[in-house]
């Protein structure tokens, strides 16, 4: 059950991106789409060293751009588009990615309760079970796909 509900949860970015594309009665006459030179990256700030059992801290930053605004018509079928363009800068966005280790199986990342969402709304943690060095990366499905910076972190046994 839980690995459904997880799996689940990895696949909501995507569906929410996918949900509000198609909605394109939504667009507007002028919407946003992706311009010449476009990219979506997601560049992480992770330390570089951890404890096993221990909650590490994850933060994340995403640019975006440039966009330019066409006619609804002159939209693609299937083109990612928006009604008004998307922030250029989001200075942090960790709780919206979607994360990966590799090795996997080795991380559990924190799901945001309601105590925690009230302390810290935009916070995402990560806690490994065993000590090693892992890559770690998060990827965004808003405003578009993202590419993603890889750091390595490494694990250490508690002492």
């Amino acid at each position: 059950m839980k690995t459904h509900i997880t799996k689940l949860l990895h696949l909501y970015p995507l569906l929410a991106l996918l949900v509000v594309v198609g909605c394109s009665d939504d667009l507007g006459k002028r919407p946003f789409v992706p311009a010449a030179g476009y990219s979506c990256v997601v560049t992480l700030s992770v330390p570089k060293e951890g404890i096993v059992g221990q909650w590490i801290p994850l933060k994340a930053s995403l640019t975006n751009g440039p966009w330019v605004q066409v006619r609804q018509r002159d939209v693609a079928e299937g083109a990612v588009a928006w009604p008004t363009q998307p922030p250029a800068i989001e200075p942090e966005v960790a709780a919206s990615l979607t994360w990966f280790t590799q090795p996997p199986g080795v991380a559990r990342f924190n799901v945001a309760t309601l105590s925690s969402a009230q302390n810290d709304q935009l916070g995402r943690q990560v806690v490994f079970s065993q000590p090693g060095v892992y890559k770690i990366w998060g990827v965004s499905a808003y405003p578009t796909m993202s590419t993603t910076t890889v750091e390595t972190i490494t694990i250490r046994a508690k002492p």
